[in-house]
């Protein structure tokens, strides 16, 4: 094999593993952004089964309200264990997770320089992505636990869940 040959095949090796680990972080971050939503629409419905909003200005007030906490991860995940009585093993992994995806989200490459990283650096890059995205799956199937006990306590059913984020997503059909 010629020197060129040999650079090219790295060069392609290179580039799939990249392509590889783009293809693992995007879905972390995807991953996490579901958690966070599901956090957030969690603490909504709990709010709406709780109040009962009788017009739509009201209904949507709560909506905006959470939409607009974002920010305040601690004070929903405060709301969320309070509302669905969340195990404090299973809050503390949910409020490591959130803060771990903030992480990858903002800083993680500044740790991890793509430019300089070799086989081995990338190799655990995915081996991170895919370990948090496992974890966050974990944590989702303990929360959809968490979730139809309230259902079930609370007698809310699949249909007024439906109707509650059908409403929401009528005020935002698409992002352009």
């Amino acid at each position: 094999m010629t020197h060129q040959e040999e650079s090219t095949e790295n060069t392609t090796r290179k580039n799939e593993q990249l392509t590889l680990l783009f293809a693992h972080y995007g879905r972390a971050i995807y991953v996490a952004q579901v958690l966070e939503q599901e956090t957030i629409n969690m603490v909504a419905i709990d709010e709406i089964v709780t109040t009962k909003p009788e017009s739509a200005t009201e209904y949507d007030a709560i909506w905006a309200k959470y939409d607009i906490s974002k920010k305040m991860m601690g004070i929903m995940t405060s709301l969320l264990q309070q509302a669905y009585d969340i195990d404090e093993m299973d809050m503390e992994e949910l409020k490591h997770l959130l803060a771990l995806k903030n992480d990858l989200a903002n800083i993680y490459f500044r740790f991890n320089d793509l430019t300089t990283a070799t086989e081995e650096d990338a190799d655990r890059m995915i081996a991170d992505f895919v370990d948090f995205s496992h974890r966050v799956q974990v944590i989702n199937d303990k929360l959809r636990a968490y979730r139809e006990a309230y259902n079930s306590q609370n007698e809310v059913t699949g249909e007024s869940i439906a109707a509650a984020h059908a409403a929401r997503k009528s005020e935002v059909q698409s992002v352009n």
